[in-house]
């Protein structure tokens, strides 16, 4: 199964969620492999390692998916991404039909890997398209406030996009509301727009939880601080996913 983890705004905790739901299968058993898609490489700075220009060398180099990954944890590998996927994302404007090479590049995969997440960056972009066309399933993640909210209706646009101009079988999977603070009536509006709107969608809200920027930070996942609110929110949205699987 391939997975894109998507908003188009920044800041709404996509990262961290794409990190922590891949670790979460991997512990799960699911031999996983976490693609970033971002140039700002966060992906590397949540599991505590180096950034890198993996992903260049997997789409434009040629080399192998596998050859190309770095194993962060047991059962989760990773595909790396850096500065130079600004020059990626140029070559790959160039070229025709590159709205696949996502697609191609994953063809096969089921030989390596149980699961593939994709952490796209927050932004529309040949990448961003590109992994739309290769996922089976989107999960749009959205901090409960207006303009994050807006970032899913963006993020499902395209969604369309991507189904009208090719013949990806992408579905939306659920949307994950995050930095749920409890006390605040702006959280609760939020979360009931949502729910009224996409009607069976949503999934468990993300509590609003300090300890998910002292893991990034520390270069670990939530899986490997003392258990907090966020992660309890997670684990239920890993169930979420794993009934799909």
């Amino acid at each position: 199964m391939i997975i894109t983890i998507a908003n188009q705004k920044g800041g709404v905790g996509k990262t961290t969620t794409a990190v922590t739901l891949a670790h979460g299968l991997a512990i799960k058993g699911f031999e996983t492999i976490l693609i970033d898609l971002d140039s700002q490489g966060n992906c590397s700075d949540a599991l505590g390692i180096e950034k890198g220009a993996a992903l260049f060398d997997w789409l434009i180099s040629g080399k192998e998916l596998a050859s190309c990954a770095v194993n962060a944890r047991p059962r989760l590998d990773v595909i790396r991404s850096d500065k130079q996927t600004y020059q990626l994302k140029q070559i790959l404007a160039a070229r025709d039909f590159r709205e696949n090479v996502l697609a191609d590049g994953l063809k096969g995969y089921e030989r390596r890997y149980d699961v593939v997440v994709m952490d796209s960056a927050p932004s529309v972009d040949v990448l961003h398209m590109a992994s739309l066309v290769a996922s089976d399933y989107l999960v749009a993640v959205t901090k409960l406030d207006q303009f994050s909210t807006e970032g899913v209706m963006e993020s499902l646009k395209s969604l369309e996009s991507a189904l009208r101009a090719t013949k990806s079988q992408c579905e939306v999977a659920g949307i994950i509301p995050t930095f749920y603070d409890r006390v605040t009536n702006e959280s609760h509006a939020q979360l009931e727009n949502l729910a009224q709107t996409y009607n069976g969608l949503v999934w468990p809200p993300i509590p609003q939880d300090t300890s998910c920027r002292e893991a990034s930070r520390l270069g670990k996942t939530l899986f490997e601080m003392q258990p907090g609110r966020a992660l309890t929110g997670y684990v239920e949205c890993l169930d979420r996913l794993i009934k799909i699987l």
